[in-house]
């Protein structure tokens, strides 16, 4: 059967821009938060960071490349108050797996640029020990 035009302006009425998704979703929020802020630890903003913060939000959030710019543009307005502590916290509830894969997402990014700051390595290990994820847990394989 083929699709009347309400469904299709219902559907297209109904699709959530990214900015919408992270705005209903507090764990999505604290998670993008803690990325930025891991990437923006060593005071420098550096491209293959923020290349893997794309990757990280397209690949696991679907949130396209080109819509990343109003994230983190939503991210500055209403997340500008929220402390790695705090973000941190908000991950209180979530499955371990979920804490795990945050802290690998942190990983990543301090990584990409080969030179791990250790503001950035504070960021992950007090992250790490909110969380109750101990370094050997962190490395075990997937």
């Amino acid at each position: 059967m083929s699709e009347s035009i309400f469904d299709r302006i219902t559907a297209y009425l109904g699709a959530k821009s990214a900015v919408q998704k992270v705005a209903d979703d507090p764990v999505l929020m604290a998670e993008l938060l803690l990325l930025l802020h891991v990437a923006l630890a060593d005071g420098k903003t550096d491209k293959t960071e923020y290349a893997a913060i794309l990757g990280i939000a397209e690949s696991d959030f679907g949130i396209p490349p080109d819509e990343f710019a109003e994230v983190a543009e939503y991210l500055k307005d209403f997340g500008y108050e929220t402390t790695s502590k705090q973000a941190a916290l908000a991950f209180a509830d979530v499955p371990f797996d979920r804490k795990v894969l945050l802290l690998r997402h942190l990983l990543v990014i301090a990584n990409a640029d080969n030179d791990l700051d250790p503001k950035e390595a504070n960021l992950i290990r007090t992250t790490a020990d909110l969380l109750g994820v101990t370094p050997e847990e962190l490395h075990k394989k997937r």
